[in-house]
């Protein structure tokens, strides 16, 4: 019975602990209102932001400095137009290529039903003008 009435005490403390609320035992929070520095701090930026707009756009003959650089990393009209060309001549070339290997046939292949003939007989079995000299005979086998 000791025991059970000390883990109950022991539970209690720790709920009771809570180390991670505050002090404050009611329902009252600080008031918030738009005076904070994040408030001023985006008021003044984007006032800021819409004056620079506003002379921005005022000299409309010069060009904006984001539009100077991206036309700077960009590849020039004539460039690209030759690029183009040389890639549409390719193109024809391969083309063209293309039908004529389409077009193309192979050389006919006369083969000999039997080339084992050419390697059957022995040579010393061989009467004077039956057979022709064979001897620089290459046999294809493709």
């Amino acid at each position: 019975m000791f025991f059970s009435s000390a883990r109950t005490a022991a539970s209690r403390a720790a709920i009771a602990r809570r180390s991670y609320a505050t002090k404050q035992a009611g329902e009252a929070f600080p008031e918030e209102s738009f005076n904070s520095s994040i408030w001023r701090n985006t008021v003044i930026a984007v006032a800021a932001g819409a004056l620079w707009l506003r002379f921005d756009n005022s000299s409309e003959d010069n060009k904006h400095l984001f539009t100077k650089w991206i036309e700077g990393l960009m590849t020039s009209s004539e460039k690209m137009d030759s690029l183009s060309n040389e890639a549409l001549a390719d193109a024809e070339k391969l083309a063209e290529y293309r039908l004529i290997a389409q077009d193309a046939q192979r050389a006919p292949i006369y083969r000999m039903r039997y080339p084992e003939a050419f390697e059957r007989a022995s040579p010393r079995g061989l009467i004077a003008g039956q057979q022709a000299d064979l001897s620089d005979l290459k046999v294809r086998t493709d």
